[in-house]
């Protein structure tokens, strides 16, 4: 009796240990509520992330309309008083790229609470304010008294869901320019997009005589121009129903120690730099057209960045991309910011990136 109740004992006494098979059943187990949960914790990262995107967008958004209620318009796409045959180039000096004033995105900062930057590009502004060449892109980002600014990129046009690009760009006769996330609308063609009412979009160049801006012709020097840029006026088909501002990816390319895809670097005009076209929905399948591109970028890259490059025509056509999967996010002239899916209708988009065309849109 005594023996039975010592082995009964015994047995209790083993089994406080888990079993080779039950251990395996709980590591299973473990591994099955990893996999399911994981999707759901990197789902809501991206969510987190593209919210954040979507408010750096109203930021942009409220910017935008501080700018109309100061100066009666937007800021204009970029200014430029070179000759005609010169009135799409947007590159360096080297390329006789040399009369050219700011663009759209600087003209924010002040709106932005970018006090500081605004100040390095103003003092840039004005240290060539008798002379007659200019070129912002070129020249603000070489001087250490200016800050380099155009070397770093402000913390609103980062979106989070792009990886930071680590390398600066270098080309089109431009260097050591940083790379953000936001565009502005061109309109629904090529870089010349402004000159026809049919295609002209939120944003557009400033073309103006060299009289008006130099002033050893009698000009006054000023090549910000802010009141020279789109009025709310002239947003004839609605400004709920135009995009202002998209998002393009940005990328360091596939190799090199600077980077030679034009695309986010926001202190340049360039098509796909801080302005994309509509004539492509987003994240299209065709590859974008841009004054400098890495073309060794593959086919099978993700967003789709495959590039030509095209340096000497107006024929350059950017689609507006992003991380995000199915789509974009886009700021509207009303201020408001929708998610817009990449399987959207071309004509639709192409309409909704035309500020006064007189299209009639449904829903979208």
């Amino acid at each position: 009796m005594r023996l039975n109740r010592r082995i009964s004992d015994n047995s209790r006494t083993l089994r406080k240990a888990f079993t080779l098979i039950e251990l395996l059943v709980v590591i299973a187990i473990i591994a099955i509520l990893v996999a399911l949960l994981l999707p759901a914790v990197q789902s809501a990262r991206e969510a987190a992330r593209r919210t954040q995107c979507k408010n750096n967008l109203k930021q942009i958004g409220l910017a935008l309309h501080n700018h109309a209620d100061t100066h009666g318009a937007f800021p204009p796409g970029y200014v430029c008083y070179d000759e005609t045959a010169n009135r799409f180039k947007v590159g360096g000096w080297q390329d006789t790229v040399n009369e050219i004033g700011f663009s759209w995105l600087p003209m924010l900062l002040p709106y932005v609470e970018q006090m500081g930057l605004w100040q390095n590009v103003s003092d840039c502004h004005d240290s060539r304010v008798d002379a007659h060449e200019h070129n912002p892109s070129d020249d603000c980002e070489f001087h250490p008294e200016f800050g380099h600014v155009g070397r770093k990129t402000p913390e609103f046009l980062q979106c989070p869901s792009n990886p930071t690009p680590s390398l600066l760009f270098s080309g089109m006769s431009l260097e050591s320019l940083s790379k953000g996330n936001y565009a502005a609308s061109w309109g629904s063609g090529n870089m010349l997009s402004w000159e026809s009412t049919a295609t002209t979009g939120a944003f557009a160049c400033h073309f103006v005589n060299q009289n008006k801006i130099v002033k050893g012709l009698g000009g006054s020097g000023d090549r910000f121009q802010h009141s020279m840029g789109t009025r709310i006026a002239d947003i004839t088909d609605g400004t709920s129903n135009t995009v202002a501002v998209s998002e393009v990816a940005a990328t360091d390319g596939m190799s090199g120690t600077t980077s030679r895809d034009v695309r986010g670097v926001w202190f340049n005009p360039g098509m796909g730099a801080s302005v994309f076209s509509g004539a492509r929905v987003p994240n299209a399948r065709i590859p974008d057209v841009i004054p400098s591109c890495d073309t060794s970028i593959p086919d099978n890259s993700q967003p789709y960045l495959k590039c030509q490059e095209n340096n000497t025509t107006a024929d350059v056509f950017a689609a507006s991309r992003s991380f995000h999967t199915g789509g974009v996010n886009s700021l509207l002239c009303d201020g408001s910011v929708r998610f817009f899916a990449e399987n959207i209708d071309n004509t639709t988009w192409m309409s909704l990136n035309t500020r006064q065309n007189g299209e009639k849109l449904g829903e979208f």
